[in-house]
């Protein structure tokens, strides 16, 4: 019996191992067929994205490397070229993408940031003027007013630049960015009333005082790049205007367009030598200083100035006339006609007598302070002929009377007659003969003032520039007549 059984056991078990043999076989094969499947398609796409993404990690240090090999083919390729093939790839490596793209986008925008800080008014460098507007005269305090002009080139006539502006006793100041290539630089500014402009914060044109529209200029030797210009400006009464320009100059003092001026360079030493502190125009060599000095930032101890000129001079003997203190030089053409180059212990005057051939010339003067006031007057008349010119005018026969007035070097008017003229002729017409010019001013003739009055009332003048009219000149050898017609247009009180 216990045979049988252990038979049975053992034959249910090979029955058991037969029956389980065979499966394994067509179940395996299956097996080994699927999995290879999967195996080839999964590596296939996986690598794909994989290697894209490390070679997008690893393109940026390759250029890093180039970079550090090859300074010219690098970086700015390089980098420029990052950005631009980003966004092709942005859908797919997007671990990697967002990380490179903010880092090309901030540079560009980082300009935004720095041009936002400054208020609205200010505008960018070299693109227009940041004007500042006061309620007062100095330039003082907080402005009342800020904005961007587009150019320092305005007429506000007996109004203001803005209802928050009064329309007398203001002031207004314009700063500026400018690049401005190597060269000289002719600066010109005319205002109602004063204008200072500043060029690196020296002051170029310095014309601070109550005046009509006269044209101040200058010429500046500049280096090449970006330049700070400033211009300060005040309104005292009545007309209000200012502007401001510049141009190329070639620096001549025989060029013909600055005939008329004197080109003056001053130099902070006493001997001309070195490049001058700054360049002007002068209109005329007629200088009281005191200890103060020019200006400009030259004070007012061992410092020298020269100035040129081209004039006309109709030929004739003349004498020529020099106050100074301390040393100074006259010469024509190139010769010296008064030699003084030394300390004078206070203001001397010299004098030569020369004849003068009838064309073109160059004047030059030299002078040099070296303590103490500092002044020189330069100035010379004909001795042969009178320069004169002829004036005619209008008044009224009765109650009226015509006041005249010429312009001296020292910027000074001067009455050529304190009772003034009456009429010399029918209708009231007044003509004056042999008006006198003096030489200094060349042929370019005198500035005149004429004033009209009546029953003790100025009702009309021509040529005050201080009032901002026009230049009123006495020409030699011409006739110049006011503006205002004879009779019945005169005009009345």
């Amino acid at each position: 019996m216990l045979r049988y059984i252990v038979v049975a056991i053992a034959l249910a078990l090979l029955l058991a191992s037969c029956a389980r043999s065979p499966e394994p076989t067509p179940t395996a094969v299956p097996r080994v067929t699927e999995q290879p499947a999967p195996a080839t398609e999964t590596p296939s796409p996986a690598p794909s994205p994989q290697p894209t993404a490390t070679v997008a990690v690893t393109t940026a240090p390759a250029a890093t490397a180039t970079r550090a090999s090859s300074p010219t083919a690098t970086a700015v390729p390089t980098a420029t070229a990052a950005p631009s093939f980003t966004p092709t790839k942005a859908p797919s490596p997007r671990p990697v993408l967002p990380t490179l793209t903010p880092e090309p986008i901030k540079p560009t925008a980082a300009p935004a940031p720095t041009r936002t800080p400054a208020p609205s008014p200010a505008p960018a460098p070299g693109a227009a003027w940041r004007g500042e507007y006061f309620v007062n005269p100095d330039v003082n305090g907080k402005p009342a007013l800020v904005r961007s002009d587009a150019d320092v080139n305005f007429d506000w006539g007996l109004g203001s630049p803005d209802p928050s502006i009064p329309a007398d006793h203001f002031s207004a100041r314009w700063t500026r960015s400018v690049s401005i290539p190597a060269g000289r630089l002719r600066f010109h500014a005319t205002s109602d009333d004063g204008v200072r402009v500043y060029v690196d914060g020296l002051p170029i044109i310095d014309r601070w005082k109550t005046q009509g529209s006269v044209v101040a200029n200058t010429s500046v030797a500049l280096s090449g790049g970006n330049h700070n210009l400033r211009v300060d400006y005040y309104d005292n009464t009545g007309k209000a205007n200012v502007r401001v320009w510049w141009e190329s100059d070639d620096g001549s003092a025989t060029d013909p367009d600055h005939t008329g001026v004197w080109r003056g360079a001053y130099f902070s030493n006493r001997d001309l030598s070195g490049t001058p502190v700054f360049e002007r125009d002068d209109p005329a060599v007629y200088f009281d200083w005191g200890e103060g000095g020019p200006g400009g930032g030259i004070g007012g101890q061992d410092f020298s100035v020269r100035w040129l000129r081209k004039m006309f001079i109709p030929g004739g003997r003349y004498l020529f006339k020099v106050k100074a203190d301390d040393g100074v030089r006259l010469w024509l053409d190139g010769v010296a006609i008064i030699d003084q180059w030394h300390d004078s212990g206070g203001q001397t005057t010299y004098t030569k007598e020369i004849e003068v051939s009838d064309a073109n010339h160059i004047v030059t003067v030299d002078y040099f302070q070296g303590g103490g006031p500092a002044s020189v007057h330069v100035e010379w008349q004909p001795k042969t002929a009178d320069w004169v010119g002829n004036l005619y005018t209008c008044l009224k026969e009765q109650d009226s009377w015509i006041k005249v007035y010429r312009l001296a070097p020292n910027n000074q008017w001067e009455d050529m007659n304190p009772d003034g003229y009456g009429p010399n002729a029918a209708g009231g017409q007044l003509t004056l003969f042999g008006v006198p010019i003096d030489a200094t001013y060349s042929w370019d003739g005198q500035p005149y003032r004429v004033e009209l009055w009546v029953k003790n009332k100025l009702v009309r003048s021509d040529g005050d520039i201080f009032a901002g009219q026009p230049e009123f000149r006495v020409m030699p050898g011409a006739d110049v007549r006011t503006s205002w017609p004879c009779g019945a247009a005169l005009p009345t009180q």
